[in-house]
Parts: C-alpha cells; sequence; structure tokens
C-alpha cells in the first residue's frame, strides 16, 4: 500500500505538529531545545522554507511553515529524523522518537494566518504553564512583540505587517491580539492532510489533491522524468545520517527503486529496504 498522498505546492502554509511517541517527552532539557532549534534553523535554510511562529512543549512542538517550493515533506524528514538521531545518541537510547508522521493541516492564510499564529504561541498559556504568552521563552512569542532579537530562521515580518506598515504600532497590535485569544476557545483538530480554511479555498485544494490522484497514473518513466540524478540524491561517502536520508528521499520523493538505490551504493535491497523502514518508523 502506497503512503497517504500529502496536499503539498509551492507557497502553501501549514500547522504541523509533531509528538512524542507514546506521549513522551521530546525535550528533557533546555539544551535539547536549543539543539532542537538548532536544527530547525538548519532544515528552514536548506530547505529554503519560512517560519513565522513556532513553540515547543515538553512532549510536542508547533510550527506556522510556508514552502515557496513546496516541499513540506522533505523539510519535515529532515527536521524530525536528524534531531531524532542526536537525541537518541545524547541519551545513549535507541527507537522511535516521534509518533508515527507528523501531522500537518495547510492553511488558508487570508483567513487563518494570524489565528494559527495566536494558537501557536498561547499552547503553555492554555496547557497552565504559564499565565501570559511572555512568560515563556521557548515560543516566537517574545521574538515577534521585539521583546528579543529574532533568530536568523524565523521571520517576523509577515504577523506583523498584518496589523501595520510602522513596526511599533505593529507589535503593539500584535500584544493586544494574543492576550485578546486568551479569554477565546480555538478548537480545531489537525487530522493528517486536513485543511483549514474558506470553503472555497477547501474545493481549491481538493481540485488539486484529485489532480496529483491522476498524475499518480501517469506512467513512471514519465511522472519522474525530470527528476534529478541519484548521484545528486545519495551522494557516495556521505555520513550515514545524511545518506539514510538521500535513501528515503530517492525511493518516496524521486521515485527511484530500491535496487537502483542498491546498485548505485553497492548495498544488497534487502540493507535498503531496512533503511527506509527505519526512517519511516522515526517519524517520517
Amino acid at each position: 500500500m502506497g503512503r497517504p498522498l500529502r496536499l503539498e505546492f509551492p507557497g502553501a502554509f501549514y500547522h504541523v505538529v509533531s509528538r512524542g511517541n507514546a506521549k513522551q517527552a521530546i525535550f528533557e532539557s533546555d539544551d535539547d531545545r536549543r539543539l532542537f532549534l538548532g536544527t530547525l534553523s538548519r532544515v528552514i535554510k536548506r530547505h529554503n522554507m519560512i517560519l513565522h511562529a513556532y513553540c515547543l512543549m515538553q512532549n510536542h512542538f508547533h510550527l506556522l511553515i510556508e514552502t515557496p517550493d513546496g516541499n513540506l515533506s522533505r523539510g519535515m524528514h529532515n527536521l524530525n529524523c536528524l534531531y531524532c538521531q542526536t537525541y537518541n545518541s545524547r541519551h545513549d537510547r535507541v527507537g522511535h522518537l516521534f509518533q508515527g508522521r507528523y501531522r500537518a493541516a495547510v492553511i488558508d492564510e487570508d483567513e487563518y494566518f494570524l489565528t494559527v499564529a495566536r494558537y501557536i504561541v498561547l499552547n503553555p498559556v492554555r496547557a497552565k504553564i504559564v499565565t501570559y504568552p511572555s512568560g515563556y521563552i521557548w515560543s516566537s512569542y517574545l521574538d515577534t512583540i521585539g521583546a528579543r532579537i529574532p533568530p536568523a530562521f524565523l521571520t517576523v515580518g509577515s504577523i506583523l505587517k498584518e496589523f501595520s506598515e510602522d513596526e511599533e504600532k505593529a507589535r503593539n497590535s500584535y500584544h493586544v491580539f494574543i492576550l485578546q485569544g486568551l479569554d477565546q476557545e480555538i478548537s480545531y483538530s489537525l487530522p493528517d492532510c486536513s485543511i483549514l480554511g474558506s470553503s472555497e479555498f477547501v474545493d481549491k485544494l481538493k481540485d488539486m489533491m484529485a489532480t496529483k490522484k491522476t498524475i499518480r497514473e501517469i506512467p513512471r518513466r514519465d511522472r519522474f522524468a525530470d527528476r534529478p540524478n541519484i548521484e545528486r540524491v545519495i551522494r557516495l561517502g556521505s555520513k550515514q545520517d545524511e545518506r539514510d536520508t538521500g535513501i528515503f528521499l530517492a525511493f518516496h520523493e524521486f521515485g527511484y527503486r530500491q535496487k537502483e538505490i542498491a546498485d548505485h551504493l553497492k548495498l544488497s535491497p534487502s540493507t535498503v529496504s531496512k533503511i527506509i523502514k527505519k526512517m519511516e518508523s522515526q517519524g517520517v
């Protein structure tokens, strides 16, 4: 059976959530959180993504991501895989860290961009960790209101421009907007490949999904005619984690058969199959 079809297209906005396996913690300390943000920074740059908001909780994280290149799956696979490997090494553990694949809702940015941005930074308040979002340092709230210098991987300008072109006025208005959410119950679920938007937006994306399903019926040689050479996807001599990531992408994103991958790396097809299954089990 094939993997679930994810809705990806250039310019898409997503609310992404990834949870710990069996609700276990994915951050044991602030050092882990700093490690995650460092990994996130590299992934955002490598995959040309735009991060508008984030929040790190103890057993899950939230991201508001824009994908100019329509490549959410590749970026999230890279993020969860790299963090899992480093986390396991730091804590001398093995096995799954994340609970299956991440969940992502495609967002109608005209209708729900600010709603999701507020929902994300209010998570620590709703969890009764702090009374106000300013008391929690592991979200993008303090960066957006100007209480600290935003890291290079975070883009706060898009949110602020929703309020005013004047930066100071925008920050004040954003602050008020967030606090107004303390008295509002925001409830929406994040099933896999869900859509959050107006009825017109939903209809538009359903049409896109139908088109993508039709594309699957195109002969394989035509569907992957423009894919990169396998040498570019999996570089010989690369580190093991980079090699394994390349194997996963070659198989799932670019349609290379396991035997083709095995021949390129001089591995057995069964070894390639085990690597792919291992990567899938790590929350890809």
